[in-house]
């Protein structure tokens, strides 16, 4: 690995994958067939999907450093890479628990490698993605996302906070993430700009909306269209759909200041699960 990570979701996902592997770890027997807060999923249907995931993905980083864009997992239309990915988990559901920690965490390591290796070149050479073509500088932050959020989906208590020493990278992140998770998504609007605020860790940050789409602001406006904000992990959440947005306001928890209808509007597009 480079003494000098290309960019800090690097290092946070070597330590994110180390603390999912410890909790895996100490799950029960039982614990496999519980649900999850991804309500389609217990947990061994979770570590299929998160397995899958890992491969295809240093699958990709792996031929976009060649100069390829490939669906992985030798699928030639989106709905032969889904296949393959319902086949992982498959398998991986078939496992034991031990066999299927194993197999998660070979996964992740040789992903993990794929993106230590990755030089500042490679950063902007296309990948596919089955929500659209993306860059190579998105996987790594998109893969912190998966690990952590999915960890706290494994407890199923959503009102339990986000807690893990990567939060701060996890927030860090938002300010790249929702412009992509924006222009992703088809919406139009709301135009105008719109500020971020965290607490533990504090962060702020501005988004502008025009023409239909989204930007980062490299600084801060003087007055903003709305502001919102939240502790880092109620945002977090908030921004991957796992937090309940009318209970947190009602809470005192969200605090919108500014223009509510093109807040509303902003919300009801980036709060949702990712």
């Amino acid at each position: 690995m480079n003494d000098a990570p290309l960019f800090p979701p690097i290092p946070w996902l070597a330590r994110e994958n180390a603390r999912f592997i410890a909790q895996l770890r100490a799950m029960s027997d039982a614990d496999w067939t519980k649900p999850t807060f991804c309500d389609e999923w217990n947990a061994a249907q979770l570590v299929g999907h998160m397995t899958g995931g890992a491969i295809s993905y240093a699958e990709r980083i792996r031929a976009a450093c060649r100069g390829e864009v490939i669906l992985s997992l030798g699928a030639g239309t989106p709905e032969e890479f889904q296949a393959a990915r319902d086949e992982i988990a498959r398998k991986s559901i078939a496992m034991s628990p031990a066999e299927r920690i194993d197999w998660i965490e070979r996964s992740q390591d040789a992903l993990q490698e794929e993106i230590e290796r990755l030089e500042p070149g490679d950063l902007d050479r296309d990948l596919w993605h089955r929500k659209g073509n993306t860059k190579a500088r998105t996987f790594p932050a998109q893969r912190l996302y998966e690990v952590a959020l999915h960890a706290w989906d494994l407890e199923n208590d959503p009102d339990t906070p986000l807690e893990t020493e990567s939060l701060g990278a996890l927030v860090d992140i938002l300010e790249s993430r929702l412009p992509l998770y924006f222009n992703r998504s088809g919406a139009t609007g709301p135009a105008g700009v719109f500020r971020f605020e965290t607490s533990s860790p504090d962060a702020e940050w501005e988004m502008s909306i025009a023409g239909g789409v989204a930007s980062a602001l490299k600084d801060l406006s003087a007055s903003p269209d709305a502001v919102l904000s939240a502790p880092a992990s109620d945002m977090v959440l908030l921004c991957a759909g796992r937090a309940d947005r009318a209970q947190k306001i009602e809470g005192g928890s969200l605090r919108v200041e500014g223009d509510a209808q093109k807040a509303a509007e902003l919300m009801d597009v980036l709060f949702r699960p990712f």
